[in-house]
């Protein structure tokens, strides 16, 4: 079957690994290198590694012990062990071993993005549109996966009138090579966190060298700097909501180079009815943006990959396999945008360590 695939983030990327398994071919169009390799870092759950090493893709990360529930003193008042097989990893590292597990049967063009598609009567897509370097192009093919993040126009196609709400809380997020905060950290995840609730810092190793750190605030009570605000406007906004707090949250602070921060705005929609029609269908964040809060994301693009794939194996006729792939996992995501809202208003609410969830969904 010949597939165009629109993104090349985690998601895309490992679509075509798994569809090219199986031996379709697949065409990836990706904006930029730049997006391509843009974010910081993230956990995955064991399952997630079950499955992306089951494709001959092998990952270099730390596995995880504990997580560290802290005040922003940085005094432990709770400890939790991480769900069994948790793993915390660079983006780039991710990226880089998907790129290197793409089979020739998978062409990569960056420099083309999705448009719009264009619909014939029945409601099957008969052309995409895409903008490239080169001029407008106008593809087809057999089935269109949009895997083209939050912001999916191949979602919009589907659904064109779906609200994408932004999330009240926001994300600042760095990088850090530090060998005494990887030594602090060692293999836990720690989390400092305002009294008031609505402010917290986290901090996770990524690799042997580098922690990655993050910001969670809430935009109401601390509006962010605007959208094309500088380095020195986003390092002045962190000092200001956390360049107190305890050891080692200040010098990592300091010691970050902001023109590589990114400022998160995620969003919190409900979940779309279903993830395909006909024959275009939809994965990852394309399908069901996920609250930072689960730290599900990643995690759930790579499952979607795999089953996407596997229910086109098993089934002769494929719109019935992408029904299958939608209901399926349309019903394993639904818990994670009800468990995302909760940690979500927990973290809003002050801090109350009784009640403490981890800030993962399950």
């Amino acid at each position: 079957m010949e597939i165009a695939v629109f993104g090349a983030g985690v998601a895309g990327l490992m679509t075509a690994i798994t569809l090219c398994a199986h031996g379709h071919r697949c065409r990836i169009y990706e904006r930029s290198h730049l997006s391509h390799a843009a974010g910081m870092g993230f956990i995955l759950m064991a399952e997630a590694v079950d499955t992306i090493e089951s494709y001959g893709v092998y990952l270099e990360g730390v596995p995880l012990k504990s997580y560290l529930y802290r005040d922003a003193a940085g005094a432990v008042l709770v400890e939790q062990p991480m769900p069994a097989g948790a793993y915390s990893i660079r983006r780039s590292s991710l990226m880089s071993a998907l790129m290197r597990a793409l089979p020739p049967n998978a062409v990569l063009t960056f420099g083309a993005e999705l448009n719009r598609l264009e619909f014939d009567q029945a409601g099957r897509v008969s052309f995409a549109c895409l903008d490239s370097k080169a001029g407008p192009m106008r593809i087809q093919a057999e089935l269109y996966v949009g895997a083209d993040g939050i912001h999916s126009r191949a979602r919009r196609g589907l659904f064109p009138q779906r609200p994408v709400p932004t999330a009240q809380v926001m994300e600042l997020v760095g990088r850090v090579c530090c060998p005494r905060a990887i030594a602090w950290a060692g293999r836990n995840f720690n989390k400092f966190h305002a009294p008031g609730g609505g402010l917290a810092v986290g901090i996770i190793p990524v690799d042997a060298e580098h922690v990655v750190w993050y910001l969670q605030f809430d935009a109401h009570n601390f509006p962010p700097p605007r959208e094309d605000a500088g380095p020195t406007a986003l390092r002045a906004f962190a000092m200001r909501l956390a360049g107190d707090w305890g050891d080692p949250i200040p010098s990592l602070l300091e010691q970050t180079d902001f023109s590589g921060v990114h400022l998160w705005r995620p969003v919190d929609p409900d979940l779309v009815p279903h993830f395909h029609r006909h024959n275009l269908v939809l994965a990852g964040d394309a399908a069901h943006p996920l609250s930072p809060f689960t730290s599900q994301g990643v995690s759930s693009a790579l499952a979607d990959a795999d089953l996407l794939a596997r229910k086109l194996a098993a089934e002769r006729v494929p719109e019935e396999a992408l029904v299958l792939y939608s209901a399926e996992r349309h019903s394993q995501c639904a818990p994670f945008i009800a468990q995302g809202r909760e940690l979500m208003r927990q973290f809003l609410a002050p801090r109350n360590t009784s009640s403490l969830v981890m800030p993962i969904a399950k």
